[in-house]
């Protein structure tokens, strides 16, 4: 009985605030963001804005160090072993305490993945988490201190599919004591070093310090997200230093930032291409020779230029170096032949018929003037492409016959094909199974391959047949140029970026002089 008061009263020690009379010496981060998510539970959204503040709340078993080209470490578990092709175990660490004082167990994991949460049928989270952890057949606890993961095929990317989303641990008795989906969602628990505290819609996120956290007790005393969806008003808070540091900064605008002595502007590239998809519904577009003259109308070079400054690559289709050896280093950079466009659309017997192009104001960064643009380099090539400003993603998505092209991002989830171009064009992916836009009966073959497979050759040969699809024989979509994502913030702040949409503050990547 000692031992365990002994116990108790070290947790209410460890999760206390400053007592009365005290002051946190810490500083109060401010961050000034386009928007926020809703919902905190971490597998609910997949987007940046969900990310940057979900990454501070929750942990995964399995780490990524970014620096170490997305090497794999350890993170909620110690160290994972493969038992087969389709099974991994995994050590949890011991003594990590969730935002409400709980320890870490088998069960909390166990849980995450389980039935009633994201895998059963009716579960809350099963359209989101299918496209990356569909292909798992079982998560059990065997032994107090592991758990075992089995696909109901061979996997060579199980542990990649624990070290990213939808894979973060969630406090199960917490989710189990919220009256509905929702309000567990707006109080979601973790391990991440920052506690959710309060929130409102289109107003602001307040996390504060988990100071039990198992790598550290935070730097900041709080942080909070503050919505601002202009960037004059975002960029004008940051000079005032209501803001430490604003998201989302057009490249046109770095400038400006660098020149205030206070300030400077960070960030650059991360793993997300942007693309536009072409919804193969559509009368005009079924016509493949239409998708391909679109795609060669597009003088990326110019667009990379002129609205990011050669801050950005134009990548060899939709792949990242990251892949490693799945990289097609010696895929081309898509083209630019506006001769051969026209051809084809002779070819195709193309009247000028109109093509709905669906735009939101600036969702993604230039995405109003890259729309611009790209309406005049198809009108020089004779395609008759009509710009329709949607207020959000539902009208964007709205299944009409006149839905045509729309603007999108694509994600690596985690460095592999598989984490890229089949988890969002293959079978269970939003494109084929969401949105219904376009289906390949060979891509969906050679993806069930690219995903089970674990010959490296094989899995070469079976990705360089799906690009071909991809980029030339049968397109879904087209890639403009790899995304970026610049911040503002002030000196005084030392954080540095990762190459993706999360935002990492975490006690060793967040100081302040």
């Amino acid at each position: 009985m000692r031992t365990r008061i002994a116990a108790a009263l070290a947790v209410a020690v460890a999760c206390a605030a400053p007592a009365a009379g005290q002051t946190d010496p810490r500083p109060a981060l401010h961050i000034g963001v386009q928007s926020n998510p809703a919902l905190f539970d971490p597998a609910h959204a997949f987007s940046n804005v969900a990310w940057r503040v979900n990454h501070n709340i929750f942990d995964t078993l399995i780490a990524i160090d970014f620096d170490a080209g997305f090497a794999l470490v350890p993170g909620l578990a110690t160290e994972w072993k493969r038992v087969d092709a389709r099974t991994l175990d995994v050590t949890l660490r011991q003594g990590v305490r969730f935002h409400n004082g709980d320890l870490l167990t088998v069960e909390d994991v166990v849980f995450t993945f389980g039935v009633e949460r994201m895998r059963g049928e009716g579960a809350p989270l099963l359209g989101q988490t299918r496209p990356f952890l569909g292909n798992l057949e079982s998560v059990e606890a065997v032994g107090p201190n592991t758990v075992r993961f089995v696909s109901r095929g061979p996997d060579a990317l199980l542990e990649q599919r624990l070290a990213m989303f939808p894979s973060q641990i969630i406090n199960r008795r917490a989710y189990l004591a919220a009256p509905d989906f929702q309000a567990w969602g707006r109080m979601a628990v973790g391990t991440g070093p920052y506690k959710v505290q309060d929130a409102r819609d289109n107003d602001f996120v307040q996390l504060v310090a988990h100071d039990a956290y198992w790598r550290g007790r935070p730097t900041a005393r709080s942080v909070r997200f503050s919505v601002a969806p202009e960037v004059a008003a975002r960029i004008n808070d940051l000079r005032t230093g209501r803001f430490q540091i604003v998201t989302d900064i057009p490249y046109d605008q770095l400038g400006d930032i660098a020149s205030q002595p206070q300030l400077e502007a960070v960030g650059g590239p991360i793993m997300n291409n942007r693309v536009l998809v072409f919804d193969q519904n559509n009368p005009v577009l079924k016509d493949v020779r239409v998708r391909r003259a679109l795609a060669l109308a597009i003088d990326r070079k110019l667009i990379v230029e002129t609205l990011w400054g050669n801050k950005v690559p134009v990548p060899r289709g939709n792949q990242f170096p990251a892949f490693g050896a799945l990289y097609l280093a010696d895929w081309p950079v898509p083209a630019y032949d506006p001769e051969r466009a026209r051809a084809l659309l002779v070819e195709a017997g193309y009247a000028g018929q109109p093509i709905e192009f669906r735009v939101l104001n600036n969702y993604y960064a230039n995405e109003v003037l890259t729309a611009q643009a790209l309406a005049e380099m198809w009108k020089a090539v004779g395609l008759n492409v009509v710009l329709q400003m949607k207020e959000n993603w539902t009208q964007v998505l709205e299944r009409t016959p006149s839905r045509g092209i729309r603007n999108w991002s694509n994600t690596m989830a985690y460095p592999d094909p598989v984490g890229l171009a089949w988890r969002l064009y293959g079978v269970r992916g939003p494109v084929q199974g969401g949105y219904k836009e376009w289906t390949n009966a060979e891509f969906n073959t050679l993806g069930a391959l690219l995903e089970t497979s674990v010959d490296v050759a094989e899995r070469q040969r079976t990705w360089r047949r799906m690009m071909e699809i991809l980029e030339v024989e049968d397109p879904p979509a087209t890639v403009l140029h790899q995304f970026a994502i610049f911040y503002g913030k002030h000196r005084d702040v030392q954080w540095k970026p990762a190459p993706v949409e999360y935002m990492d503050l975490r006690p060793t990547n967040l100081a302040f002089r």
